[in-house]
């Protein structure tokens, strides 16, 4: 048997039978790549179509007519559409409906500017300030919200009643305007963010609030973003805490408020359809606009 010398040229039949089975592999996984990127996106659609049926067929509802929109068989599109159905909202209802949204977007954007604000500054504190208990208090802290929210109605009514605060919007501004899972959001993001930058401005002269204020916060946009989106769409979507401490009509949110549309012998379909459409219009938007932050948020908040 003879060696093959180091110039000497390779058999072309030998070269592609050493190729071929790397070429195969290669088809192969190229192949199932494929078919998992078409059931991926095939999942995304069928999910995507099954959560945004609801609301389309919302939308659809508000311009039929009371009778159509409870019609068996169901139509899809109208067959005579209503836009007068906004109109009759404001006009028609027996509700100050204006009234309505006022409440809702004035307690909400007020209950996300102090929850801004006091979770941010209690979340740096538990992040970075050493005080007596610190870890007690953030133990008791993290033990409530395991608690549930049925337990507090009646002492928070009592507590509210006593001082003058039922049937006011300073009801729900004491109740909300710090809450424990934004504080653990918060303080897990913080923990993130490194310390050179306080030491240094520490060493410049700056106190622990100026610090907080003028370097930290900017730095916890995403956190901050994240929360805001939190409380706007919990504040309001909150149905329950307006039905127990508001008493007069005129003090009902808009979530509330739509329950009016409800008699004893018939319902306006309609006028429910068109006003659900309203009040979900906000969270859409304000969700829309800071989804890109609010996944950053989420996601940085628990790293170290």
């Amino acid at each position: 048997m003879s060696l093959a010398t180091p110039g000497a040229r390779l058999d072309p039949a030998i070269t592609t039978a050493a190729q071929t089975p790397r070429k195969e592999n290669t088809d192969t996984t190229v192949r199932v790549n494929r078919l998992e990127v078409v059931v991926r996106y095939a999942l995304y659609i069928v999910i995507t179509v099954f959560l945004f049926t609801p609301f389309v067929m919302t939308v659809l509802s508000s311009f039929k007519s009371s009778a159509e929109v409870i019609a068996f068989p169901p139509t899809f599109f109208p067959s005579v559409w209503h836009p007068e159905n906004y109109l009759h909202i404001f006009t028609q209802s027996g509700q100050n409906f204006p009234r309505l949204i006022f409440n809702s977007f004035f307690v909400t954007i007020a209950v996300v500017i102090l929850n801004l604000f006091f979770d941010a500054l209690v979340g740096y504190a538990f992040a970075r300030l050493e005080f007596p208990f610190k870890n007690v208090l953030f133990a008791v802290m993290i033990g409530t919200m395991v608690i549930p929210g049925f337990v507090f109605f009646v002492p928070r009514y009592i507590l509210l009643l006593n001082v003058h605060l039922v049937n006011t919007y300073g009801a729900l501004l004491v109740l909300y305007f710090l809450q424990p899972a934004y504080i653990l959001l918060m303080t897990q993001f913080f923990e993130s963010i490194p310390k050179d930058l306080e030491e240094a401005a520490i060493v410049d002269g700056m106190g622990w609030f100026g610090i907080f204020w003028k370097i930290i916060l900017p730095l916890a946009r995403p956190a901050l973003l994240a929360t805001g989106i939190l409380t706007f769409a919990g504040m309001w979507n909150n149905f329950l805490d307006w039905l127990v401490y508001m008493q007069s009509t005129s003090m009902f949110n808009l979530q509330l408020g739509l329950v009016t549309f409800r008699g004893q012998y018939q319902n306006q379909w309609d006028l429910i359809m068109a006003g659900s459409v309203i009040a979900i219009l906000p969270i859409m938007i304000v969700y829309i606009a800071g989804q890109r932050y609010f996944v950053r948020g989420i996601a940085t908040a628990g790293l170290k």
